[in-house]
């Protein structure tokens, strides 16, 4: 029955699309050319004769626009009034050919222009957390919001604060300070000015660092003094609640203790119970007394984090304990282990601290499970922004996809292991889910149907892998997969 409703569903999208040209521009994706449309490669067997090669091209109307001496392929134009697919199926079939394909493109991965960035190792594949290619999926959308409970940030031109000069294009939305009780969580320490830098820091921007998840929206909430970056448990339970209630997806603590609270206990239990995804820096303490730290080590309500150094051994400061979930980059300025020159601390915008000048800016390199913590928060956010919203998903999806560091399997040094952007930014999705809404259905038919009615079989999925070709056993595929998930 779900089957023959599919087929009359098919039938009501292709009168709708043929009848309607506005109707086939429409489509839950955007996708980049991936293949020359005038173009494809042909690779004919080592027997087949020059003169055999000109007669099978003159009767399909093709030429040969380049034969490459190295490898012997030929890069063949697409004769008129046919696709370079339909060309393709064309070869493919023929006896004399060894194989035939699309000439697809290759695109570089995005690189940001911040001048710094080329010293953010933390966010490359090799040492970091393999950040360029999640920002092919997604940067981030303002509307999700970030809550960062700190110090404050620099995020305001207010009384003797100012805009940190490299947060200029980062969304804001109003925060609170609960140190001071007003509305201006503004930071003279730097602390959290440098956390919120590394989840989203203005990138693109021609200058200084780039951050993880730059296009989302934070939340300033001030819950440490300026002077020693304490503070206490009731402000930080308040400002839980405060980010909760006030639209906050993620809330990024990078601040600990080694004293149980029933009160933070509470309050980060009523964020996860509100959809809210807690978390939290793992602690600095290893080489002290290596104490479990809370609110991270509320595990039923908190992602723990520590710190991994560039070669992806945990960091000398960083705490251990079952209670560790994931690690990503904190650093350690003690070494400077990928030869750049800088040792290899976590570079952000910031400003000096002894006496603190919350006008004097500039870069610097820092270290700690705070700095690891941010990161972890940038990619949920990312993970928020395309759907993953929920604490569960966004944990699973983490610790699912991350590099599995010490021994096999969670342990108490890594968690489950460094955490992967692009790996875990394709998760959750299926074959067929076309739009990435997490849900195989019909706008996901009109997206394949769209595509296949105009030639342009960038979604196609039959074989395995895709062959550059959508026809009927791509949109056979498609029905077995939408029947398996029945409405």
């Amino acid at each position: 029955m779900v089957k023959k409703i599919v087929l009359l569903l098919t039938l009501l999208v292709i009168i709708n699309l043929t009848g309607n040209p506005a109707a086939a521009q429409k489509s839950g994706t955007q996708l980049r050319q991936r293949w020359a449309p005038d173009e494809i490669i042909v690779k004919f067997k080592k027997d087949v004769r020059k003169e055999q090669i000109g007669k099978i091209n003159s009767k399909h109307g093709a030429s040969v626009l380049h034969t490459s001496r190295f490898a012997g392929f030929k890069k063949m134009k697409v004769p008129d009034g046919k696709t370079a697919e339909q060309t393709v199926e064309i070869y493919i079939h023929l006896p004399e050919v060894e194989y035939a394909e699309l000439n697809y493109y290759v695109y570089a991965h995005w690189v940001p222009n911040d001048t710094y960035y080329h010293k953010q190792w933390n966010f490359q594949d090799i040492g970091g957390i393999n950040l360029e290619p999640a920002w092919e999926i997604t940067t981030a959308e303002t509307d999700i919001i970030v809550a960062v409970l700190d110090t404050g940030v620099a995020y305001e031109h207010y009384d003797i604060y100012e805009l940190a000069p490299d947060l200029a294009n980062t969304h804001f939305i109003a925060g609170y300070d609960f140190v001071n009780d007003d509305s201006h969580a503004n930071d003279a320490n730097s602390h959290g000015t440098l956390v919120t830098g590394t989840i989203a820091q203005s990138t693109n921007n021609n200058k200084g660092a780039a951050g993880v998840a730059f296009n989302c929206t934070i939340m300033p909430v001030k819950v440490l003094d300026d002077e020693t970056g304490e503070g206490s448990h009731a402000d930080a339970a308040d400002g839980i609640h405060y980010a909760t209630d006030n639209g906050a997806r993620i809330i990024n603590m990078s601040f600990g203790t080694d004293s149980f609270s029933t009160t933070l206990r509470n309050a980060v239990a009523y964020a996860y119970n509100h959809g809210v995804t807690c978390i939290c820096s793992a602690g600095n303490e290893y080489e002290e007394d290596n104490h479990i730290q809370y609110p991270a080590g509320y595990n039923s309500y908190c992602i723990a984090v520590g710190a991994t150094r560039f070669d992806r051994t945990r960091s000398y400061y960083s705490n251990t304990g079952s209670y560790i979930d994931l690690v990503a980059p904190g650093g350690d300025l003690n070494v400077d282990q990928n030869g750049d020159g800088w040792d290899d601390g976590i570079v952000q915008q910031g400003f000096a601290y002894d006496p603190g000048d919350p006008t004097d800016f500039g870069y610097y390199l820092y270290q700690g499970t705070s700095a690891s913590a941010p990161h972890v928060t940038g990619l949920a956010a990312m993970l928020a922004s395309i759907g993953i919203t929920e604490p569960d998903d966004i944990r699973q999806a983490l610790q699912n996809t991350a590099i599995d560091l010490g021994p096999v399997g969670k342990d108490n040094e890594y968690g489950y292991g460094l955490i992967d952007a692009f790996a875990a930014l394709n998760y959750y999705f299926e074959e067929g889910d076309f739009n990435k809404d997490e849900d195989i259905d019909f706008e996901d038919l009109q997206i394949l149907l769209t595509y296949w009615l105009k030639d342009r079989p960038s979604i196609d999925i039959y074989p395995d892998g895709g062959d550059g070709i959508i026809n009927f056993l791509d949109y056979a595929k498609f029905v077995n997969i939408w029947t398996a998930n029945p409405l």
